[in-house]
């Protein structure tokens, strides 16, 4: 497998732009409180979601300086009622998305608490988990990133461009399961390709969004792919795929044109292939939400 080695540099200009935009996107916001589940720390929630669960919840309730608490008959009994919640939510018009597929909830040693809508993680600020594939080919003596511009219906970022596969990692699944089905089913693997996948980072996403707080491990690998090899969509996820260099991805992500956390994950592999100057503090700041 070829070594990736970018011989292109980025510009001191450029690097404090996207750490301004990194600083302004990322990071807990002082308004949030903490949400203890049977008394562990599991959450966030903005104020308009403080309201509703306080407000909402039908089992114990407390709030304090630091935090609202929910307290539950055990963890089985946890997960149905906050499904419950977010189903009264989804039917009155608070809770959008809803995908009738689950996350899993874990511990902070990893271990499975309960699993939960996917679309009640962002009211609930929970962790989720997602994967994120950088596509890598070398053409013409120099090395490009596949990416995909996203359908114009999806809910999420209509019509951002993305890495060149990503999505949740589902109930019950790993992230090396969930990112061979996503490279298959938005960007067209096929079983030859995926020995050439590599974990290589974990990054700690945390921001404000519309339906809440994003709060995610972005589980983060690369594959060098055949020069010869193009991007095909099979799930109507992805309109269209570009091979962009250095230049192009810059140009997009100085410009708005990448959705959040394919930026982030983009950013990542451009630290560790060395284009980011170490002593700049964007590198730094990377370093700190790499789990």
């Amino acid at each position: 497998m070829p070594t990736v080695r970018f011989t292109e540099s980025v510009s001191k200009h450029d690097l404090d732009a996207l750490f301004e935009w990194a600083k302004a996107s990322y990071g807990a916001e002082s308004c949030w409180k903490t949400l203890y589940l049977n008394g562990l720390p599991l959450g966030n929630l903005s104020p308009e979601w403080v309201n509703r669960v306080k407000t909402d919840w039908r089992a114990g309730c407390s709030e304090f300086s630091d935090g609202i608490f929910l307290n539950a008959d055990g963890w089985s009994d946890m997960g149905g009622r906050l499904q419950h919640l977010a189903r009264t939510w989804n039917k009155a018009g608070l809770l959008h998305g809803w995908r009738n597929e689950c996350f899993d909830l874990t511990d902070g040693g990893g271990n499975i608490l309960f699993s939960l809508e996917r679309a009640a993680f962002r009211p609930f600020g929970l962790l989720s988990r997602a994967v994120h594939l950088n596509g890598l080919t070398e053409s013409d003596g120099r090395w490009h990133f596949w990416i995909g511009r996203r359908s114009p219906h999806k809910a999420v970022d209509p019509d951002k461009l993305d890495n060149t596969a990503a999505g949740g990692v589902s109930s019950g699944e790993l992230p090396s399961e969930t990112v061979c089905r996503e490279s298959s089913e938005e960007a067209g693997l096929d079983k030859t390709l995926f020995p050439f996948i590599r974990p290589v980072s974990r990054l700690h996403s945390l921001r404000p969004v519309n339906r809440g707080v994003h709060n995610e491990i972005l589980y983060v690998f690369d594959a060098v792919l055949p020069e010869t090899f193009r991007p095909e969509n099979q799930d109507g996820e992805v309109v269209c795929f570009e091979k962009m260099d250095i230049g192009g991805l810059l140009d997009a992500m100085l410009s708005g044109r990448m959705m959040h956390d394919a930026q982030l994950v983009t950013l990542d592999a451009f630290d560790r292939y060395g284009l980011i100057a170490p002593n700049h503090p964007l590198s730094d700041w990377l370093r700190g939400i790499r789990n």
